[in-house]
C-alpha cells in the first residue's frame, strides 16, 4: 500500500543519513588524526631545519618595514672604523656635511656605547624608489683650513678608515665592482667590507671621497610581487610598497667642475678632489628590483664561504680527533688501571690476613695516599675564588652560546648581544658564590668573609681595572670606543648592584649546606712525597696539557679573533657550540689523566694541579694570538698593539678559568669515586 512504501521510503532515508553521518564522522575523525600527524611532522621538520643548514632563515626580534614609494628611508651615520688601528672615531670629526641643526645622537644600549657604535642623523634624501644622480649634499670652501681637517689628515696618514652608514638597519657595504660567476651568467656583486674609505693618501697629497653611489636592493610587496611571482609585465606605480633587501655603496673622489655637479657620472677623463680649496660633495641613488625574501638580506654578511666552511669543519674534526684520542686514554689507562689496581690490592690484602695480621702491604700505588688525599690545598681562598669565578663565567658562556643557536642574537639588534652577556655575568653572581663557598666550606676554611668578597670583586676588579685604563687611553686619543659615562656608571650599577648582592646570597646558602664528609679519614701527620720522575713533574704536565688543548682550539681562536679584529660578522655559533662541549670533554679528560698519573706517584696534593693544568691554556692561546695578529694584521700603533693585547688577555684568562673549573670538578669527582672503593681500615 502507498503507506508502506512511505514508511519504507522513511526507513531507507534514516538509514542512508545514518550512514552518512557516520562516514562523515569518521572522516572528521580520520581528518583530525592526520591533522595531529602533520602538526608533529611539522615540530620535527622545524627542529631539523632549526639544527640543520640552511639558506635563508628568520631572525627572531626584527620586523621588517615596508617602505611606500616616494617615502623618505633615513641614512643614519655611525662612526670611522679602520682594521688596522681598531680606533673608532665619531663620524662628523672630519669636515663633512653636517645637518643644519647639527648631528643628532640617538639612544644606545650598553653594548653599543662599550663598542663605540653611536649612530647620527645624515643629510642624505633618499626617497623610497627614486632614483638620484649627482644630488649636491654641500659645499665646504677652504678644505684645508677646515678645524676638523687635521684629524682628517691624520686619520689618512694612518690609512683604512672608513665612513659607516646604516639604512634600514643594514649596514652599508663597500661595493668594488662585479663580477660574472664561472657558468651561471649571473652577476655577484664584488665587496671589500663595511663602509667607505674617506680618501686616500698618495705621497704627500691627500684625495677626499666626495662622491658615493648608493644601490638598494629592495623586494617589492603586494601586487608588484604576484607581478614578478607570476612574470607579468607592469610598471610599478605610486602605491607600490616594498622592503629593502641590500644596500651597497660606491666611492670615487672627482674634482667637480660643474657647480650643480653634473659632471660626477663620468667615468674617464675626471681628476681626483685634493683635500684643499672647495670640495663639493655630492651623491647618487640607484634602486634596483631583486626577488631575495626578506628573510635573506643577511645571507651575504653571514653566510661563510666553501673555504671557510670547510676549514671550520676540519677544524671540528680536529678537536673531535683530539677528544677521542683523550677518551681512549682515559679507557684504557685510567679505567682498567683502576680495576687492575682494586683487584691487585683486594688480592694483598687476602693474602695478609691468611698471614694472620700481617702490615698491609701498600708500599706504591694511588691507595697508599688514601689518608691524605682530602686533606685541604695550600691558599684555599684563591682556589675557591677561582673556582667560583670560573662557574659563573662557564655558565655565561653556555647561556649565551646556547641562545645565539636560535637566532635570538640578530646582527640587526645592535650591541644586544654584549649587552645580554654583562646581564647574565651580573645574574650568575649567585653560582659564583655558591660555588665558592661550598668548595670552601669543604675545604674547612675559616676565612670564610674573605672568599665571599673576594670572589665577588676580585677577578671582576682586575677586569674593570684593566678597562678603565683602556678606556682612558681611547678617550685621551679622542675615539668614540671611549665609554662614556652613562655606560661606566651602568656597568658599576650592574656590578654592585646586582652581581654583588647575589654572590653574597649564593655564598649564604653555600655555608649553609651539609658539610660532605671525604671517603677516607686525613692523618693528622702529612704523608711525605717522594720525588718523582721528570716526565710526571708539574713543568712537562703542563706544557703537555696546554699543548693538547691549545691543538684542538688554534683553528677557530685564530678564525674567529681575525675576524672580529677585520670588523667582520661572525655567526658561527653551531660551530662554536660543538667546539665548546668538545672543550669541556677534553678538560675533564686532561685533568683525570694529570691527577691519576701523580695519585700514582704519591702525591696527593690533586687539587691545584686539577685546576691548573686545564687552565693553562690560556697561556698559548694569549701569545700565540697576540702574536699572530700583530704579524698578520695590516698596520696599527703602539696604542692598537697594546688594546690588542689587553683585549686578548681578557679573552685568554677567561678561557682559562672556565678550563680550570672545568677541570678541577671532574678530578675532585673522580677522585671521591675512586676512593669510595677503597676499604676502610
Amino acid at each position: 500500500s502507498g503507506e508502506e512504501r512511505a514508511h519504507v521510503l522513511r526507513l531507507r532515508s534514516t538509514k542512508r543519513r545514518t550512514i552518512e553521518r557516520q562516514e562523515m564522522e569518521g572522516r572528521r575523525r580520520k581528518d583530525s588524526k592526520d591533522a595531529r600527524r602533520c602538526d608533529r611532522w611539522a615540530v620535527v621538520v622545524a627542529l631539523v631545519l632549526l639544527v640543520g643548514p640552511s639558506t635563508s632563515f628568520y631572525l627572531p626580534g626584527i620586523h621588517p618595514v615596508d617602505w611606500k614609494a616616494g617615502e623618505r628611508v633615513p641614512v643614519r651615520a655611525a662612526k670611522l672604523s679602520s682594521s688596522a688601528t681598531h680606533i673608532p672615531y665619531d663620524f662628523y670629526s672630519i669636515p663633512f656635511c653636517e645637518p643644519e641643526d647639527g648631528p643628532q645622537t640617538f639612544a644606545q644600549n650598553l653594548g653599543e656605547a662599550l663598542s663605540g657604535d653611536a649612530l647620527h642623523n645624515s643629510e642624505y634624501n633618499l626617497p623610497f624608489l627614486e632614483n638620484q644622480t649627482c644630488t649636491v649634499l654641500c659645499t665646504i670652501d677652504n678644505f684645508e683650513q677646515h678645524p676638523k681637517f687635521r684629524r682628517f689628515r691624520a686619520l689618512l696618514k694612518e690609512d683604512q678608515y672608513r665612513a659607516n652608514l646604516r639604512m634600514d638597519n643594514m649596514p652599508a657595504v663597500h661595493l668594488v665592482g662585479a663580477t660574472t660567476t664561472d657558468g651561471s651568467g649571473e652577476e655577484v656583486m664584488v665587496q671589500d667590507g663595511r663602509g667607505f674609505p674617506i680618501g686616500i693618501k698618495y705621497r704627500k697629497q691627500y684625495f677626499v671621497t666626495n662622491h658615493i653611489t648608493f644601490w638598494i636592493a629592495y623586494h617589492p610587496k603586494g601586487r608588484a610581487e604576484s607581478m614578478i611571482e607570476m612574470n607579468l609585465p607592469g610598471e610599478m606605480t605610486d602605491d607600490v610598497t616594498g622592503r629593502i633587501i641590500y644596500v651597497y655603496v660606491s666611492s670615487k673622489s672627482i674634482q667637480h667642475n660643474d657647480p650643480k655637479g653634473g659632471d660626477c657620472m663620468n667615468e674617464e677623463g675626471y681628476q681626483a678632489q685634493e683635500a684643499k680649496g672647495k670640495v663639493t660633495f655630492t651623491y647618487s641613488v640607484r634602486w634596483y628590483q631583486t626577488d631575495q625574501p626578506w628573510s635573506t638580506r643577511w645571507d651575504h654578511l653571514l653566510a661563510l664561504d666553501k673555504q671557510e666552511t670547510e676549514m671550520n669543519w676540519a677544524s671540528i674534526i680536529n678537536s673531535l680527533a683530539v677528544a677521542l684520542c683523550l677518551s681512549f686514554v682515559v679507557a684504557l689507562i685510567v679505567i682498567r688501571a683502576v680495576k687492575r689496581d682494586f683487584a691487585r690490592y683486594a688480592a694483598e690484602e687476602l693474602d695478609d690476613e691468611l698471614d694472620f695480621g700481617a702490615d698491609i702491604n701498600m708500599s706504591t700505588g694511588w691507595k697508599v695516599v688514601a689518608q691524605d688525599v682530602f686533606r685541604p690545598p695550600q691558599h684555599p681562598e684563591m682556589l675557591s675564588i677561582l673556582c667560583g669565578t670560573g662557574s659563573q663565567l662557564f655558565w655565561v658562556l653556555v647561556l649565551v652560546v646556547t641562545i645565539s643557536l636560535f637566532g635570538f642574537f640578530s646582527p640587526s639588534n645592535r650591541g644586544v648581544l654584549l649587552s645580554s652577556s654583562f646581564v647574565f655575568f651580573s645574574i650568575f653572581g649567585y653560582s659564583a658564590g655558591h660555588c665558592a663557598s661550598s668548595l670552601y666550606k669543604k675545604f674547612k676554611g675559616l676565612n670564610r668573609k674573605t672568599v665571599i668578597f673576594g670572589t665577588a670583586f676580585l677577578i671582576p676588579s682586575v677586569y674593570f681595572g684593566q678597562f678603565f685604563i683602556m678606556n682612558l687611553s681611547l678617550w685621551h686619543a679622542g675615539s668614540t670606543g671611549a665609554v662614556p659615562f652613562s655606560a661606566m656608571f651602568t656597568l658599576c650599577l650592574l656590578w654592585f648592584g646586582i652581581s654583588a648582592p647575589l654572590t653574597f646570597l649564593g655564598g649564604y646558602f653555600g655555608f649553609r649546606e651539609e658539610e660532605e664528609v671525604p671517603p677516607c679519614k686525613v692523618n693528622q701527620i702529612p704523608r711525605q712525597i717522594p720525588d718523582k720522575p721528570w716526565y710526571i713533574q708539574d713543568w712537562f704536565l703542563l706544557v703537555c696539557s696546554s699543548s693538547v688543548l691549545f691543538s684542538m682550539l688554534f683553528v677557530h681562536v685564530f678564525y674567529i679573533t681575525s675576524k672580529i679584529w677585520l670588523q667582520e660578522f661572525v655567526y658561527i655559533f653551531g660551530f662554536i657550540m660543538v667546539l665548546l662541549l668538545l672543550f669541556t670533554v677534553c678538560c675533564a679528560e686532561v685533568a683525570i689523566i694529570t691527577v691519576y698519573l701523580t695519585l700514582c706517584a704519591e702525591d696527593y696534593k690533586f687539587h691545584w694541579r686539577a685546576w691548573s693544568m686545564p687552565a693553562s691554556v690560556a697561556v698559548p692561546v694569549y701569545f700565540f694570538t697576540t702574536l699572530y695578529l700583530m704579524n698578520s694584521m695590516p698596520g696599527g700603533t703602539t696604542l692598537t698593539h697594546w688594546l690588542l693585547m689587553n683585549y686578548m688577555f681578557i679573552a685568554s684568562s677567561v678561557l682559562g678559568l672556565v678550563g680550570g673549573l672545568i677541570g678541577f670538578e671532574s678530578a675532585s669527582l673522580f677522585v671521591t669515586k675512586i676512593y669510595e672503593g677503597v676499604k676502610k681500615d
